[in-house]
C-alpha cells in the first residue's frame, strides 16, 4: 500500500464515515432510502384551481441537509432532504457523471452541485453521489416516521457531515457577479 493510500486508511479509522442508528431520531446527514417523495408535474400551471392540481408519488435516496440543532430543539416543521444515488448508476442519469475525470472533479469541489460520500460495508452501500440540485422538503412528523421504519440506517460521522454542510452551502453561495472589477 502507498504511503498516501495508508494515510487515507487511518484516517478512515479515526474518524469513520458512518455510524449506525434507527428508531425516529433526526440529524443532519442521516442517509434515508427510497423515501417517497410528491412532485408536481412539470406541466403545473398559474393560477391553480382543482383540475390544474397533480403531481407524481416517487421515492428517492435522500440525506438529511436540515441541520441536526434545528431538528432536535424543534425549529423547523420541515426537513430539506437532498437525493443521492450510487456512483456506478450516475452514468445512466448524466453522460458527464459516469467519467472518472468527472469523479475527480467531484471529489476535489470542482463541480459544486455535487458530493461525493464512501461506501459503507454493512449496511451495505456503494460510493454515493449527493445531487444538491435535487432538493425536497417534507414534514418532519412524516421524515422521522419514515426514518423509524428503515430499521438500522447510515449516518453521516463529523468531520464528513460539516463537509456535507459547507459544500451544500458553497453550491448555493456562488455568485455571478455582472462584470469583473479592474484595476
Amino acid at each position: 500500500m502507498g504511503e498516501r493510500a495508508g494515510w487515507r486508511s487511518r484516517m478512515t479509522d479515526k474518524y469513520p464515515w458512518y455510524g449506525l442508528v434507527e428508531g425516529d431520531s433526526l440529524e443532519q446527514g442521516d442517509i434515508l432510502r427510497q423515501c417517497p417523495v410528491l412532485l408536481p408535474m412539470p406541466d403545473m400551471t398559474f393560477p391553480l384551481t382543482d383540475n390544474s392540481i397533480s403531481a407524481d408519488l416517487l421515492t428517492f435516496d435522500v440525506i438529511v441537509m436540515t441541520q441536526s440543532c434545528d431538528l432536535v430543539n424543534d425549529k423547523v416543521p420541515d426537513v430539506i432532504l437532498c437525493s443521492h444515488f450510487d456512483l456506478n448508476e450516475a452514468g445512466m442519469l448524466d453522460a458527464s457523471l459516469g467519467k472518472k475525470d468527472t469523479h475527480k472533479a467531484i471529489l476535489n469541489g470542482y463541480r459544486h452541485r455535487y458530493m461525493m460520500l464512501a461506501s459503507n460495508a454493512e449496511p451495505p452501500m456503494g460510493h454515493r453521489i449527493v445531487d444538491f440540485g435535487r432538493i425536497f422538503c417534507l414534514p418532519k412528523a412524516f421524515v422521522r416516521q419514515f426514518a423509524s421504519g428503515q430499521g438500522k440506517r447510515l449516518r453521516l460521522c463529523p468531520p464528513y457531515r460539516e463537509h456535507l454542510s459547507q459544500s451544500f452551502a458553497r453550491f448555493f453561495m456562488r455568485v455571478g457577479l455582472p462584470q469583473n472589477i479592474e484595476i
